[in-house]
């Protein structure tokens, strides 16, 4: 995870993109313009489609092509996609693996063929040894849950007199990262000196299910000033509970998409901030390092990670920029 897992972290998959595209070369067969850079993505939604067309934007400027694959989290599927790009020749493979274990003997393959891997998720382990990747660029995690931390300190000071009851909805068995989401989330609460009581912390990351875990938690503890929630799946179930129970209890959130970047903004006035990865930053940063490895040059850092971007009731214009209004 990062898994977008976390972040549409447990969305369905769904179907693969096409694999289209070959090695650029000039109208008489002559050399190569520009680079043709495999993609391997976990599934088909709104973080991965953006971090296709950002990727697609950084490397059509300079005049080459991508070729663009869905594992729909399955190590079968990523096997043949990755070999399909091996063969195919690719000057470098940019891919978020399935996991660590179940992607190893894949990633494997890839420098066996002497091309260029770069890992842009779930990269820990062997996924960050320079015997298996060339470089690795990921959300900072840990500050996903810091800048919605900050945002619900600023809340609780402002209008809960500086005192919260919070109930939480995790997703720590589906990824480690999202324990570090919540460890980030924590942190920024306690440095802000904000007095806070965790009354309940339960799993719900998958929105469907997430509604009814929420609804029953502020059912069973009416004393909740205050909801969090460690990915969008568990961010759609609260903001959905609190609206169906007819109360106005602030729900702070983690990842971003359209729908919940509606919620920002919504009159309800439920979801108060959410901070979501940055997709196309890290495409690009991902990019870039593919290129550094093909002209042999050695990534260092070999590990870069992304900041993201906090979006904030009280400031709506990242909001606005996100919806491109």
């Amino acid at each position: 995870m990062n898994r977008r897992t976390v972040g549409g972290l447990v969305l369905a998959a769904v179907t693969a993109v096409s694999l289209a595209g070959c090695a650029a070369s000039d109208s008489s067969g002559g050399a190569k313009k520009g680079y043709t850079i495999g993609l391997v993505m976990l599934q088909g939604d709104e973080y991965y489609n953006k971090i296709q067309s950002g990727l697609k934007a950084a490397v059509e400027a300079d005049g080459g092509t991508v070729i663009a694959a869905n594992s729909n989290n399955d190590a079968a599927a990523e096997a043949s996609v990755v070999q399909n790009m091996i063969q195919r020749k690719v000057d470098a493979i940019l891919m978020q693996p399935i996991s660590v274990e179940g992607s190893l003997a894949t990633m494997k393959q890839v420098a066996a063929a002497k091309i260029p891997l770069i890992c842009y998720g779930n990269c820990s382990g062997p996924a960050v040894d320079p015997k298996n990747v060339q470089g690795a660029v990921q959300s900072d995690n840990t500050a996903l849950g810091t800048g919605t931390g900050k945002a619900a300190a600023a809340y609780i000071k402002a209008k809960l007199n500086g005192e919260a009851k919070i109930g939480v909805l995790n997703c720590d068995a589906a990824a480690e990262v999202c324990k570090m989401r919540k460890a980030g989330f924590k942190k920024a609460l306690d440095d802000a000196g904000v007095k806070v009581d965790y009354v309940a912390d339960q799993e719900g990351f998958l929105a469907d299910k997430a509604t009814p875990i929420a609804t029953n938690m502020l059912s069973a503890h009416p004393e909740i000033t205050l909801l969090w929630s460690a990915n969008e799946g568990g961010t759609i179930g609260e903001v959905t509970a609190v609206k169906q129970a007819g109360k106005q209890i602030p729900v702070f959130g983690t990842d971003i998409s359209e729908q919940l970047a509606g919620f920002v903004i919504a009159g309800e006035n439920i979801l108060q901030a959410t901070t979501g990865q940055d997709p196309v930053k890290t495409s690009e940063l991902a990019y870039a390092q593919a290129k550094n490895v093909i002209s042999k040059q050695q990534n260092n850092p070999l590990e870069v990670l992304v900041p993201g971007i906090t979006y904030d009731r009280a400031e709506p214009a990242a909001v606005t920029k996100y919806l491109g209004k």
